[in-house]
């Protein structure tokens, strides 16, 4: 066996661990979205929540944040009252990766949401219902 076949074998075999790898993401990214259903809402442009209030919809729900005395206030509109659970909030840095500060409220409509930290330049909003999770993402 000359020097090319073995870094060949070496590929080959690296190829395959990636594809069976991957295979095994899809499966299970598939088997976690059939569990929960979730509705990704579109963010209105430009939005600055900090300045003026600034929707997500969809066809049938929305999401509305925007400024408040002590922070950020979010409001929903469209989803059923009785069937909410809660919503959880993320700040997002300018990777889009999570800030440590991250919250969650159990309480009635509207959500006060505090002032976001300084290095934040997002915020993921999602709110839970019986039957589904509702995903939205403002820039900050």
């Amino acid at each position: 066996m000359n020097g090319y076949a073995r870094y060949w074998i070496f590929f080959v075999i690296v190829a395959i661990g990636l594809v069976l790898s991957w295979g095994q993401v899809g499966r299970k990214t598939r088997q976690v979205m059939a569990e929960q259903d979730v509705v990704y809402l579109q963010t209105e442009s430009p939005c600055r929540p900090r300045e003026r209030p600034c929707a997500a919809v969809a066809a049938d729900r929305a999401l509305v944040l925007g400024p408040d005395g002590a922070g950020l206030r979010l409001r929903q509109a469209g989803f059923d009252a009785g069937g909410l659970l809660g919503v959880e909030f993320e700040f997002l840095g300018a990777d889009g990766r999570d800030i440590v500060e991250s919250g969650s409220g159990k309480s009635a409509p509207p959500w006060q949401i505090g002032e976001p930290p300084a290095a934040a330049t997002g915020l993921r909003v999602s709110v839970l219902t019986n039957s589904e999770k509702t995903v939205a993402e403002f820039p900050l």
